[in-house]
């Protein structure tokens, strides 16, 4: 079978709805899968979903192993060898809860999660408890039973993980409310002591394996090329018109879903074979569609191959199109954008809306661990993209166009509070990442500590827009002597050299601290290519080091000119 049509299948069965074992099984042999070590923790058996969750990570290429510590209620050999990329303590609570309150367990927890977090800055997981159920439950208030016990527990549990940085919870309160069994089973408690219903494990393997996984190992997707017709509804467009197709309960809950999506920073576009006018007149005209024409950070409605039309959405967006998940009903589409544009991830939408809506809330690297501080204004920075796009053609020089913007480049230096900023662009940036390092949440809080760092975050507004924080750089200082580790620019603010302008005032900024020399990190990667020729037009390929205050004097001749106001946010 075609490598894709399988990939896609696999993705169905896996995605749409919950899986039994029997789709579960089996393996898409992919030859380039990118291995990661799981360290657990455990005081009950975690094989069972261990077991499970190949499948999951191969959809995005990773290949999961698991190193497993004895059972051990006192944690004692916490992280084992401390050689993993993520930690998972994974406790069965009601052992503690006969002997220690909520408050006492949690504590104990916090003081070991401290000792891990003192020998590694890799994510630490950790499981809360649902309310498993007992005979004769009614009988008693949460109070008058062990309720109250795993209630408390789970709020301080709670407020631990978002306290901690690089923590994340096993949420199996929340996961107990997807399936239609009990999460409970008491016959898999007494043979194997393992209390989880066969769904549950199923519930929990897939989360762990779509959602958690890949939003710690690999960055967010930033964008959804979407197709129309039997895709965001029932019809056909140029066949039925705006009031003949049909938006069924279905399509109405995966638009809902589309608009949160947008809502939390996703870029939506628009991929089809239709005329751009009738798609205009579709999404302004229909009251009862959640998504509006401005909610489409880019449109390309033609009769032109789509490969063609995503490279022009990659393009306009400032983007990789492997940043891009291309949904669409048609396989034929499908497998034309995979020969075309290999690293756009794919996925079939299917005729019943909730199916496709049920497969885009499992697809690997849409999952958002943090709220995007950026995302209220990512696609109208987009948008805007377009009307400066429209200056720059009709300006008379790109010095005038520049001047037209009147940008201010907002500086800070080691704000904390920009700490989860950073950690989103080293995670996210593609094109635009020097040294592609992809810090931990964990490193970004240390670069802010102004003892051992020089870290600038950067912000960006025009007369069109506020982009946002746009760019970091991380710079460790050792006397006279600093390393560039992160330099990070998003995609949507390239084109205007505020790169160039904030990296002089980072080098001037060096050398007021008495640095004199510097290096700079740099990989070179599949997408950031922009990055790295940007570079070498002051810092040839070859130079490991380089006079701070030569190459400062390079970057401030390319950037004497450039009419941006620099503001210093202290």
């Amino acid at each position: 079978m075609n490598a894709t049509l399988n990939y896609l299948d696999r993705a169905e069965s896996l995605l749409c709805s919950l899986p039994t074992r029997a789709r579960i099984a089996g393996s898409l042999n992919i030859a380039d899968k990118q291995m990661f070590k799981i360290r657990v923790d455990r005081t009950m058996p975690f094989e069972f979903i261990g077991n499970l969750m190949p499948p999951f990570c191969e959809l995005w290429k990773a290949d999961v192993r698991f190193d497993y510590s004895d059972y051990d209620a006192a944690l004692s050999g916490l992280g084992g060898n401390h050689q993993a990329d993520a930690y998972i303590i994974w406790l069965d609570w009601r052992i503690y809860s006969k002997s220690m309150s909520a408050q006492e367990v949690i504590d104990w927890l916090g003081e070991r999660i401290g000792q891990l977090r003192g020998v590694t800055d890799k994510p630490i997981w950790v499981n809360n408890w649902p309310e498993l159920p007992k005979d004769g439950d009614m009988l008693f208030s949460s109070s008058a039973s062990d309720r109250g016990w795993f209630r408390k527990l789970n709020a301080y549990l709670l407020e631990l993980i978002e306290g901690s940085s690089g923590c994340e919870l096993i949420d199996l309160v929340g996961l107990a409310h997807q399936g239609s069994e009990s999460f409970y089973d008491e016959r898999n408690e007494e043979a194997s002591s393992y209390p989880l219903s066969n769904q549950a494990t199923i519930i929990v393997a897939r989360h762990l394996g779509v959602h958690l996984l890949p939003a710690a190992f690999a960055p967010r997707l930033k964008a959804i090329a979407l197709d129309l017709d039997d895709t965001l509804y029932n019809g056909v467009l140029g066949e039925e018109g705006v009031d003949g197709v049909i938006l069924t309960e279905g399509h109405h809950h995966l638009q809902k879903l589309l608009l949160r999506l947008k809502q939390s920073g996703m870029l939506l576009t628009v991929c089809s074979r239709n005329e751009e006018r009738d798609v205009r007149a579709l999404f302004d005209g229909r009251d009862d569609f959640p998504l509006k024409w401005n909610d489409f950070a880019a449109v390309c409605a033609n009769w032109q191959p789509k490969p063609e039309n995503l490279s022009r959405l990659a393009q306009q967006l400032n983007i990789d199109p492997g940043a891009f998940l291309f949904l669409d009903d048609n396989p034929a589409e499908l497998l034309k954008m995979a020969a075309a544009l290999p690293d756009v991830r794919l996925f079939r939408a299917k005729r019943s809306g909730i199916e496709t809506m049920n497969g885009l809330c499992h697809f690997p690297g849409l999952y958002l661990l943090r709220p995007d501080g950026e995302a209220s204004s990512r696609t109208a920075d987009i948008q805007a993209n377009a009307i400066r796009e429209q200056s720059r053609q009709e300006a008379a020089s790109f010095e005038d166009y520049l001047e037209g913007l009147k940008m201010v480049v907002s500086m800070y230096e080691n704000e904390p509070s920009h700490a989860g900023r950073l950690y989103d662009l080293s995670r996210k940036t593609n094109q635009f990442n020097v040294a592609l390092r992809r810090m931990t949440e964990i490193e970004a809080k240390e670069a802010m500590d102004s003892e051992h760092y020089l870290t600038v975050t950067v912000r960006l507004s025009d007369l069109l827009a506020d982009s946002g924080i746009i760019g970091a750089f991380v710079c460790r200082i050792e006397g006279e002597n600093a390393q560039l580790t992160e330099t990070l620019f998003s995609c949507r603010a390239l084109g205007r050299e505020v790169e160039t302008v904030s990296f002089a005032w980072v080098l001037e900024k060096l050398i007021a601290h008495g640095v004199t020399r510097l290096s700079i990190d740099r990989t070179e990667g599949q997408r950031n290519a922009p990055a790295l020729d940007w570079l070498k037009r002051f810092v040839p390929d070859t130079a490991e080091t380089c006079s701070l205050p030569d190459l400062y004097g390079r970057v401030k001749t390319a950037c004497t000119n450039h009419p941006a106001k620099i503001e210093v946010i202290q």
